[in-house]
């Protein structure tokens, strides 16, 4: 997955997902959430040559953070990228949980320890880490509520790889907390397809 087939994902021309309504254990599809991706301006200068990863730095000379899948009838969204300047911000954060679950660093994985926070599921404080060791980059979960030690991903490209290839799948498999709404009820409705242009249908 190269960073260029992610940025013709990111503009799509009219994207959105058929959803469930969540009570429904059938799944039937019965909603069309219409969604909207937004970017920052590219990343630059001195800040772009900080960032040590050459995959994630070609992402970010893209964009200075990425907000995909807004809700346009809601304030939810699917998924962040954070800018540049909140990754320390945002690492910190993670590794405040240590005090909650009362654990020393050292009884941490290197990459909760060194990793870096780029991105999150919106809102949920789960946060996507890059790391590398021994030459190899991985981006890992971290998921507050199911702690997981294995990788989401072998590289940044194949994490871009899992959103592009499967979104309601990746939204799902990352505790599924995005929900959308109908504009009229108190209802949340949980994305089972994908639609690049809703104006197609």
């Amino acid at each position: 997955m190269s960073v260029e087939h992610f940025e013709s994902h990111l503009r799509d021309a009219a994207p959105g997902f058929r959803c469930y309504e969540c009570s429904n254990r059938d799944e039937t599809i019965a909603l069309l959430a219409r969604v909207k991706n937004q970017w920052r301006p590219p990343l630059a200068g001195r800040d772009a040559s900080k960032v040590r990863s050459s995959s994630l730095r070609a992402f970010y000379e893209l964009h200075d953070g990425v907000v995909m899948y807004r809700d346009t009838r809601s304030t939810q969204a699917g998924i962040v990228f954070f800018p540049f300047k909140q990754w320390g911000k945002k690492s910190k954060e993670m590794h405040k949980w240590m005090d909650v679950y009362e654990l020393e660093a050292e009884d941490m994985p290197s990459w909760f320890r060194e990793g870096v926070v780029f991105g999150e599921i919106h809102e949920s404080g789960n946060y996507f880490v890059l790391h590398e060791e021994h030459g190899k980059e991985r981006v890992y979960y971290y998921d507050h509520d199911d702690f997981q030690e294995e990788p989401l991903a072998d590289s940044f490209e194949a994490f871009l790889a899992l959103i592009v290839d499967d979104p309601p799948g990746f939204l799902f498999r990352c505790g599924c907390y995005t929900r959308y709404s109908d504009g009229k009820t108190e209802g949340q409705w949980i994305p089972k397809e994908y639609v690049s242009d809703c104006d197609a249908m």
